[in-house]
Parts: C-alpha cells; structure tokens; sequence
C-alpha cells in the first residue's frame, strides 16, 4: 500500500484549537473499525481521524461517538484506559526500532510512554510491578492536548513534535511514518471496553506495528 502523504495544514502561526479544527477538515478521514473482527461489536460506536502538519508537528484530530463520556483519572502518567474513555496516539518512524504512545482522556488526563522495542517483546509485570509502566513513561515534556464533550461524544485535538519522535538524524521530508490511533470506549456498567483502531488489524492488539498506516511526510 502507498504512504499517505501528511501535508501542511495551511497558513503558518495559527496555534489555537479552534483552528487546527478547521484546517484539518480538508484533510481525508480515517475511519475507526474494528477490522479483527467479521462485524463490530453490537457497542461500537463510530469515530474518525484526520491527521497533517502543524510547523514541525504532527497534529491530530478525532471526533468519538459515544453514549457514555467519562474517564474519573486526573493524574498526570497514569494509566487510565482500565477506568474509562480514552483516545490512543501510536507513531513510529519507519526504519526505527523505538515508538511513542500517547493517551487522551476526556479530561486531558495524558499518559505518554516510549518503547524501546516493541511492547510485548518487553518484561512487563502486570500482576506484580506496583506501575508496570514506570520504565518507559514520558515526563520530561508533554505534548499538547484539548478535549471536548460534544454533541454524541468527544472530540480530541493534539500535537506531537517530530523532534521527540525522531530519534536519528534524517532529513524529514518524505520520511515515513508509521501511525495508528485508537480508542478504549466504555461504557459504566459493562465491564470490557469496546476498542477499535484505524489501522486494519488482524488482531485485537494495537502493537502490531506492521499493519500501521503509513505516512510520508510533506512539508512543501
């Protein structure tokens, strides 16, 4: 499959929100799907995302479908995708061994982890490390976030800087990106989250770095 090419949003120096909304709107639409499957759950609720380039940053905006709109975690770096919504950012450049994950949640609660290699390959102690997180968390920067309840869900707007996600000195136009953006919807009540993704997985795991969409990166 080709790159998607990731172009510029338009005029440069337009930072707020409100704008980044409105310039994305041009860009094409990645459906959220939950393509392990024959037919989504009977709970999915549709999103989509659209991406492109905000100066030297990767800017972001999804619109959720959602029936029930909560996620009670407000601390920084703490994984809430157990407790309630959130909205999942997953980019690796290609040729690099390392990716970044970042979480949204409706509150702008964020938690930002880099791996180093990927994730299931790592000795994550889920049952007995009391924050199996806690070697590969991000806190020496923090990307920038909003998020809004709106009618029937939520909306999330970020920015990523390439110059934390590239790791190696590459000339970026026309480096490739791999990415993936995903959600954990939950509903109060149920005990499982219905996900889904924009990349077309083959299972249920938004690790599998392969089966990313690929970006290529346009500056001009």
């Amino acid at each position: 499959m080709d790159a998607i090419p990731l172009t510029p949003l338009g005029p440069k120096g337009t930072r707020d929100w409100e704008s980044r909304r409105h310039a994305l709107r041009s860009h094409p639409a990645l459906p959220l799907r939950q393509s392990w499957l024959e037919e989504p759950e009977p709970l999915f609720a549709p999103g989509q995302v659209r991406v492109g380039l905000a100066g030297m940053a990767i800017a972001v905006h999804a619109t959720l479908k959602d029936r029930d709109v909560f996620n009670p975690v407000k601390r920084f770096n703490t994984a809430a995708f157990p407790h309630g919504d959130i909205f999942e950012m997953l980019i690796k450049p290609e040729g690099q061994e390392s990716y970044f994950e970042f979480h949204v949640t409706p509150g702008v609660t964020l938690l930002q982890v880099r791996w180093p290699a990927p994730m299931r390959s790592l000795p994550l102690d889920w049952s007995g490390a009391a924050d199996p997180l806690a070697p590969y968390k991000i806190d020496r920067w923090r990307i920038r976030a909003q998020a809004r309840v709106i009618r029937q869900g939520w909306d999330v707007t970020a920015e990523i800087p390439l110059k934390r996600i590239f790791e190696s000195d590459v000339p970026w136009e026309r480096s490739k990106v791999r990415m993936c953006f995903a959600r954990y919807d939950h509903t109060r009540g149920r005990l499982q989250p219905v996900l889904s993704s924009t990349a077309l997985l083959t299972e249920r795991d938004f690790h599998r770095t392969a089966e990313w969409q690929c970006f290529e990166l346009h500056f001009h």
